[in-house]
Order: C-alpha cells, then structure tokens, then sequence
C-alpha cells in the first residue's frame, strides 16, 4: 500500500543509508532491576503442588563437613564452588479440599535476598488469607520467620500452623535457650515470633502423624531435634518434601555421608539422609527441597560409583 507505515520507515532507511546519514535512534529501554518472581505448578494425581521462591541466600564453602579430600572432588566433578547460592523455595499444595504450605521462608530477616514468598504468592493469585494450613519442617529461620510479619502478626491468618512436638519443645524452651551459647540464641527468635503470634493456632503433632488426607510427616530427625519432611501422595504420585535434609545439592547428592555444621545431629542426619533417598529411588518418587534450584523438584537414581545423581523436573505447563 502506498501509505503503509512500514514501506515508509524502510525507504527513510534505504535513503539515510544511501546518503551516509546514520539512521535515527531509539531511547534505550531501562534496566528491569531484577528477575522476574518465581512460580511453578506442577500436578501430581489430582493435587496441584506450587513452588514459590522466596529468594536465595549464599552459603560459605565451612559449611560443608566432611571428608576434605571428598568433598574438594565432588565440587571438582560438579565444576563449582563456595559461597553456594542457594534457594529458598516454598510449597504450596491444593489438595481440592486444602491449601497447604510447606515453609514460610526468610522473610526479611535473612537480608534482602529472601522474603519474596507475599509477593510470589500475589503473582500465583493465592491470598493469604486462603491458606487453611502451614506446615515447618523445622523452626529455622529461613523456613518458620516468613510466617510472621515484620509487626509480629500471622502473615496467615486464618491458618493453623503446624510443628513437629520435637520441635516445638526444644526451639520454643526458655531453659534450652539459656543453656545455649551467645551466638546461638539469635537461633530461638524464629520459634518465639512464631509461638508468639499464633498462639494456640500453633498446634504440634508426633513425628509420622498424618497432617491431612494426602499429607503425611516423615521423620526427619538430625537437622533439628523434630526436623519433618512430608510425604505428599495422591493416587500413585508421590512427592516428598525433604526441606533441610540437603542443602549443597553438587556434593551431598553423589557423597550422602557429608554434613553440614547446620545439623543439630550430624550423625543422625547423615544416616536419615542415606535412608530418605534411598527410599525416593526406591519408591521412584519426586522429592522437593528448599535449597534446590528452583522449582526444586526432580528425582534421584543411583549414581555409577555410588551415591546418587538428581534429575530436576523439566519446566512444564500443564
């Protein structure tokens, strides 16, 4: 068409070339500051489980314990090392009847890098007010402080949040807390919030109890004194949720024997470890864990050579 618009900017081009003039620029577009929120669903059997990223935090390389000399390969093998950037992935699953979180996040208490879990849950359009119930698999910071505001409220206020009784007794007792060295009493802050603000909305449960139809606690025991993982199962499909039981994916995978000085109990996380993916091979199910990359869903085969090797959940849209 003789007016066309697109004809006439190619012409001015064409010309402007011809005649050594430097064609017209456009403004340069702002920087974004930042990546975009993260959101994955995923169904398994007839629920729906939705990763929300929280943020990230880094880790230093002392983290690690262990063999040295294995730990050095294993970093080698996976071209990698300290500080590990690590995510800090939450777990909200619809069970049709339910919505069910699994860890709160950081809030901004681990600094700038987390506490993204509100605004991840406004971009997956799930107020907070819709969630019926929140479940911690230990009262660490980076999984229980996100359940509060800054002011000190629910941040869900019409959920009942759930613990582990093991937990509860020792991160929500004044008496261990005394006992505990200076530097680690910042450690109880995330229980005391929480027990704070939820009142008798906080409710304890035994290790291997089930939470609701679908959901079942699987003991943990190491991380914490009443670490909890959960068992997530709808018709054949199966995910378990591992939240701390690894946290340096390139290492602990292939070599299940190293701990982190994290662990309340490293000999009893380092064998629940070897148990709970061996069980995830076996049963050939999907585990998910806060410190994976996210979505941090995928699965576990045994690895030539020993340990394991993990094969994330490709991205989908279902």
């Amino acid at each position: 068409m003789k007016n066309d618009p697109r004809r006439r900017f190619l012409g001015q081009m064409l010309a402007a070339s011809a005649v050594g003039v430097a064609p017209p620029l456009f403004a340069a577009a702002p920087l974004a500051g930042g990546g975009a929120l993260g959101v994955h669903r995923m169904k398994l059997g007839s629920f729906e489980v939705t990763t929300l990223l929280d943020g990230f935090i880094d880790l230093p390389g002392a983290v690690l314990q262990g063999d040295a000399d294995a730990i050095q390969r294993a970093l080698e093998a996976a071209k990698t090392k300290a500080p590990f950037r690590t995510a800090v992935n939450t777990f909200l699953v619809n069970t049709g009847s339910k919505l069910v979180l699994v860890d709160t996040g950081g809030a901004k208490m681990l600094g700038p890098t987390a506490g993204r879990l509100p605004q991840a849950l406004a971009a997956a359009g799930v107020a907070p007010e819709q969630v019926d119930e929140v479940y911690i698999t230990h009262m660490h910071g980076d999984h229980l402080h996100g359940a509060v505001t800054p002011e000190g409220a629910k941040l869900f206020p019409n959920a009942v949040l759930r613990v582990a009784k093991l937990d509860v007794d020792y991160w929500g007792s004044a008496a261990v807390e005394a006992a505990a060295p200076d530097n680690q009493k910042g450690r109880f802050v995330p229980a005391k919030r929480a027990i704070a603000a939820c009142g008798d909305r906080l409710q304890t449960f035994e290790l291997g109890a089930e939470l609701t139809p679908g959901i079942r606690s699987v003991a943990g025991v190491g991380h914490t004194p009443g670490h909890s993982c959960y068992l997530v199962s709808s018709g054949d499909a199966k995910l378990l949720l591992l939240g701390d039981t690894m946290h340096v994916a390139p290492v602990q995978f292939p070599r299940p024997e190293i701990t982190v000085m994290f662990d309340f109990r490293q000999d009893l996380a380092r064998a629940r470890r070897e148990e709970l993916f061996a069980m995830a091979v076996k049963e050939d199910m999907f585990i998910g864990a806060v410190h994976l990359p996210f979505p941090g869903i995928g699965k576990l085969r045994v690895r030539d050579g020993g340990g394991y090797a993990y094969d994330p959940l490709p991205w989908q849209l279902y």
